[in-house]
């Protein structure tokens, strides 16, 4: 039988891959989903006081992300840092956050000086 991969199960990959890359520098950074939250957002640091939103699509126009990313800014706690972890097919991680009054977008390992890696599966096969 062969499974196709829906787009919730690529966005739910791409948040543990998220999660997996950040965590040497976010020890504490967990999956809102895992813990029962409805936050409309994906990972949270509260070391860090940072948020996370986690997006893997075919393709993502500027509009696009500046429109996650302010949504992410609205439902954000006060004085958390907002991160907009986007991967388009084939293409490196890239994060959107803000530096002043800048939205800026750079290369996930540039921006936190980590590797971009791809979780450890949690299947197990007979």
């Amino acid at each position: 039988m062969v499974k196709i991969r829906t787009a919730k199960s690529k966005g739910s990959s791409h948040e543990y891959d998220c999660q997996e890359s950040l965590q040497p520098s976010y020890q504490d950074i967990y999956r809102t989903s895992e813990r029962g939250f409805q936050m409309q957002y994906d990972l949270r640091s509260d070391i860090h006081k940072s948020v996370f939103e986690c997006k893997r699509l075919a393709g993502i126009s500027w509009n696009q992300a500046v429109a996650y990313y302010k949504k992410l800014e609205s439902v954000a706690p006060d004085n958390y840092l907002c991160f907009l972890l986007f991967r388009s097919n084939r293409q490196p991680c890239l994060v959107m956050t803000r530096e002043g009054n800048s939205l800026v977008v750079k290369p996930f390992n540039d921006y936190f000086g980590l590797e971009f890696k791809k979780h450890n599966s949690t299947r197990q096969w007979n």
